[in-house]
């Protein structure tokens, strides 16, 4: 006979701010493993493969005004503050650094009408510490309305 426990709180025995659960737990019927401290998978939605959690999270996103003063970031994630470097140049500074330049950038743009077409966006520098976005149009550094950038990798 199964039993069912209701309750608002759940603390643990030795520590209030500690419960330990078993390797494998399931919520409803998903199934979240443990594989090591910090890591976890979690069964996929086909249900015949498993996702890290970790890796396959977005750790930065940002929405830059292309072209504000100065560059402000119109809604972001883990971002510290964003830089006007010139015409069509930003600069993104990250909250929490990433442990090395070796991340995934996914950059686009939301140009002007002027520039509607034939842009491309670029990612200049990347560090630890954050990256650079160019946009194009025709060949030329051109202000966007919008730069989106979405980061995936390790953090510090």
């Amino acid at each position: 006979m199964a039993s069912v426990v209701k309750t608002d709180t759940i603390t643990g025995l030795a520590s209030a701010t500690t419960l330990t659960l078993p390797t494998t737990t399931k919520i409803g019927a998903t199934a979240i493993v443990s594989a090591s401290a910090g890591s976890a998978t979690i069964i996929a939605e086909g249900g015949t493969t498993t996702t890290n959690i970790q890796q396959g999270l977005v750790k930065c996103w940002a929405r830059v005004t292309g072209t504000g003063s100065g560059a402000p970031a119109a809604d972001s994630f883990n971002v510290g503050g964003t830089t006007d470097s010139g015409t069509g140049d930003y600069e993104v500074a990250y909250t929490n650094n990433f442990t090395d330049g070796e991340y995934c950038i996914t950059l686009g743009d939301s140009t002007n009408a002027n520039v509607a077409s034939g842009t491309h966006t670029r990612c200049n520098t990347s560090s630890a510490a954050g990256h650079g976005l160019q946009v194009y149009y025709n060949g030329a550094l051109a202000d966007a309305a919008s730069v989106f950038c979405q980061v995936t990798g390790d953090l510090a």
